[in-house]
């Protein structure tokens, strides 16, 4: 939980930050971009004979150089109907003809292409009158400009993620250090919890070989045992949590553990007229804690036959690099607001039934945990009369 917290907020700082750099970075090059175009086509006037007119149609007259401006880099072209049909030098290259034919397409009235500053004006939809202008130092000005912003944005995103790194984690500091207390706290209580329950359930049977059975011994019995198994499933919690036993992992047939699991259920369901169908592909191999898997297994088969009157399916596969395994129960679907919380701590959507029936909604939070733990996933979801829980752990 502290580790998606962790990971949300710092994606957040990143996003964030990111967003104003990149606008400032942006905004930077734009102008000096601007700047550069302007100031080299600003000079274009001096180039040109009169100043813009409009004629008897209001359309723009084209561009027409002074004679004494006939120098070499300066080229006067005019286009119409994608044809060029006038350049004020006949020996134009290739380069520069293919040039203004792509500025007449543009929607653009200055710019650069290649090494040249142009500036366009239609007239009409089919006209257009474009100078250009060899101009190396304004290029490279920009050329430069964008290589430095480059290397701005990079910089900005080094500091951004060292920033966001050491932000995030002294955000989730406190939360963190409480959530250790909390769990702590769990632990303590649980195992100092252990031994009065111990004395009070060896005292109960002293008491009935005493005096017999009668409904407020059974009554204690009942309470006990349903202490006994909270405060199990509290210790168990806190281990899954907190203990890291990767190093006793080894490899065994899961397709067999579940199956062993499985029957430990029969009678349960035998009981309770509960039919339950296996769909379990052979031999698949997982390195992991045989405990883990019972644990998982078990919660979520559990779990089935609390929340169904008729039938389970539980499947498992090998899809690609991910082992799949799916315990479905006929019955009621679970709201769509409720489908993240039941994976929390001590949350009960039927608290009245659960209460009744000693549970105390840590069961999916221990599955959760102990699925965590193998780096995999854990949903639900309902279809076709069937409530799915979803357990995908990568191989």
């Amino acid at each position: 939980m502290i580790e998606k917290l962790s990971k949300r907020i710092f994606l957040l700082i990143i996003v964030s930050l990111s967003v104003v750099i990149i606008g400032i970075i942006a905004l930077f090059a734009f102008l000096n971009y601007d700047n550069t175009i302007n100031a080299t086509t600003g000079m274009f006037d001096r180039f040109i004979e009169g100043k813009p007119k409009r004629n008897s149609e209001a359309k723009e007259e084209e561009y027409r150089l002074k004679p004494e401006f006939n120098i070499e880099g300066l080229y006067n072209i005019l286009v119409e109907n994608g044809n060029i049909v006038q350049n004020s030098d006949n020996q134009s290259d290739r380069t520069i003809n293919e040039y203004a034919l792509k500025i007449a397409k543009r929607n653009r009235e200055k710019g650069i292409i290649g090494k040249y500053v142009y500036k366009a004006r239609r007239m009409g939809e089919n006209k257009v009158s474009i100078i250009l202008i060899e101009n190396e130092n304004a290029i490279s000005h920009i050329r430069t400009m964008l290589l430095f912003s480059a290397i701005m944005l990079i910089i900005s995103f080094v500091v951004i993620y060292i920033i966001a790194k050491r932000l995030s984690k002294t955000i989730v500091k406190p939360v963190e250090d409480t959530f250790e207390k909390q769990k702590q706290f769990i632990s303590d209580a649980s195992h100092e919890l252990k031994t009065p329950l111990a004395v009070i359930e060896a005292n109960i049977d002293v008491l009935e070989n005493e005096i017999g059975t009668n409904k407020w011994i059974g009554y204690i019995q009942n309470e006990a045992n349903s202490m006994d198994k909270l405060v199990n499933e509290l210790l168990l919690l806190t281990k899954v949590e907190n203990i890291d036993n990767s190093k006793e992992y080894e490899n065994f047939n899961l397709s067999e553990e579940v199956e062993i699991i499985l029957s430990m259920f029969e009678s349960i369901a035998f009981e309770k007229q509960i039919e339950i169908i296996n769909s379990i592909n052979k031999d698949i191999i997982i390195n992991g804690s045989k405990g883990d898997i019972e644990h998982i297994v078990s919660i979520l088969i559990d779990n089935a036959i609390k929340h169904t009157e008729k039938q389970i399916i539980v499947e498992l596969k090998k899809e690609k690099n991910e082992i799949v395994l799916e315990v479905k129960n006929m019955g009621e679907p679970i709201p769509e607001e409720e489908k993240d919380k039941i994976f929390e701590r001590f949350y009960r959507i039927d608290k009245s039934r659960n209460r009744k029936e000693k549970r105390y909604g840590l069961g999916l939070a221990i599955a959760k945990s102990i699925v965590e733990k193998y780096k995999g996933k854990i949903e639900v979801s309902y279809k076709d009369n069937f409530t799915i829980f979803k357990v995908v752990i990568p191989d």
